[in-house]
C-alpha cells in the first residue's frame, strides 16, 4: 500500500491595502509498505491588488525545502558476498541505500479578476501559470461564483497544455459563517487524477 500525509500551519496578513503575503510550513510523510520518508516544506506567496475590487496579480513557491530519503525495514536483504564461493556466509544482514530526492517545487504567476453583478453575486475568473521542476510547464484555468458573499461554487481544470497530463477537472463548494469577530470557513474540493484516481480534500479555516 502507499500513502501520502501532510499537515500545515500557515499564516498570512495584509501589509497594505493592496499587498497581502502569506507561508505555510508543512509537514510531509509519504510511506510505501513499510518505508517511509518525512520532511519539511515551505509554501509562500504575495499579492498585489492594482485596484480595488479589480484585477489582482500573484507569485508563491511551493513545496521549498530540503531533500528527502526513504528508510525502513523493506530495505533490509540478505547479501551474498561471493555467490560462486561455497561454504562462506550467504545469509550477511545488509540494507538498501537509496537517494535523497528533492522535493517537487513548484513556481506559480497568476492573474484574477472579479466579474461583480450585484452586491452579493460576485464571479471571480482566474488563470496561472505553472512552472514544476520536475515537470514541463502548464496552465490552470478556474473560477469561483460567490452567493450572498458567504456559500460560493468553484470549478476549473488543471493542467492545461501539460503532456501526458493524468485528469484534470476540478469541482468545489465553500461556505463562510460570521460569529461576532470572528469568520468560520468550510471548504471542500474534488480533482480528477485519471489513472491515479481522484482526491478530496476538506477544509476548516477560522478568520480574525
Amino acid at each position: 500500500s502507499v500513502s501520502n500525509f501532510a499537515l500545515g500551519f500557515g499564516y498570512a496578513r495584509m501589509l497594505t491595502d493592496r499587498v497581502a503575503v502569506g507561508m505555510i510550513v508543512n509537514y510531509l510523510r509519504e510511506t510505501i509498505w513499510h518505508s517511509t520518508a518525512s520532511g519539511i516544506g515551505l509554501n509562500f506567496g504575495v499579492q498585489y491588488q492594482l485596484s480595488q475590487n479589480g484585477l489582482a496579480l500573484g507569485a508563491s513557491v511551493s513545496n521549498f525545502g530540503p531533500r528527502m530519503k526513504y528508510s525502513g525495514r523493506d530495505l533490509f536483504v540478505d547479501y551474498d558476498f561471493d555467490p560462486d564461493k561455497f561454504g562462506d556466509n550467504d545469509n550477511l544482514p545488509a540494507q538498501l541505500r537509496t537517494d535523497a530526492y528533492q522535493l517537487p517545487t513548484i513556481f506559480r504567476f497568476g492573474i484574477s479578476y472579479p466579474l461583480r453583478f450585484s452586491n452579493n453575486n460576485t464571479l471571480l475568473v482566474a488563470v496561472d501559470a505553472k512552472h514544476p521542476a520536475d515537470n514541463d510547464q502548464s496552465l490552470n484555468l478556474g473560477a469561483e461564483w460567490m452567493i450572498l458573499d458567504k456559500f460560493a461554487l468553484r470549478g476549473g481544470y488543471r493542467d492545461l497544455f501539460l503532456k501526458d497530463s493524468e485528469g484534470g477537472l476540478v469541482f468545489g463548494a465553500g461556505m463562510q459563517i460570521d460569529y461576532f469577530n470572528y469568520t468560520m470557513m468550510f471548504d471542500y474540493a474534488w480533482a480528477d487524477y485519471g489513472r491515479l484516481n481522484q482526491t478530496h480534500r476538506f477544509t476548516l479555516g477560522l478568520g480574525f
